[in-house]
């Protein structure tokens, strides 16, 4: 049996042929592994940032309940301020009224 060139020229070929798109098969696949992995980092840093938006979120309504509470405070007491004011303007204004009265009767 006599192996001649075109024989061993096609063999080579085949083997080369081959081996390329075995290379290429798997460079797909690696691509589409790498892919898929990329994209669940990114979905696990999204994941996490969102949790970390979710703590701010959390920290700043927690001030801003802190603050409302702290201006409902100052409201009750800037009312009872007022009340107390008005209480004492009425009773001012009452001890002038008989201090009136009083210096008229004893002209």
């Amino acid at each position: 049996m006599q192996i001649d060139y075109i024989t061993v020229a096609l063999t080579l070929l085949a083997a080369t042929l081959s081996g390329f798109a075995t290379a290429l098969i798997a460079g797909i696949r690696d691509a589409k592994k790498e892919k898929v992995r990329r994209e669940e980092r990114d979905k696990d840093q999204l994941k996490m940032e969102v949790k970390d938006l979710k703590i701010d979120l959390y920290k700043l309504e927690k001030e801003l309940t802190e603050w409302k509470d702290k201006y409902y405070q100052a409201i009750q007491e800037l009312i009872t301020l007022k009340a107390e004011l008005e209480n004492a303007l009425s009773a001012l204004s009452h001890i002038e009224m008989h201090e009136d009265i009083d210096s008229e009767y004893l002209k």
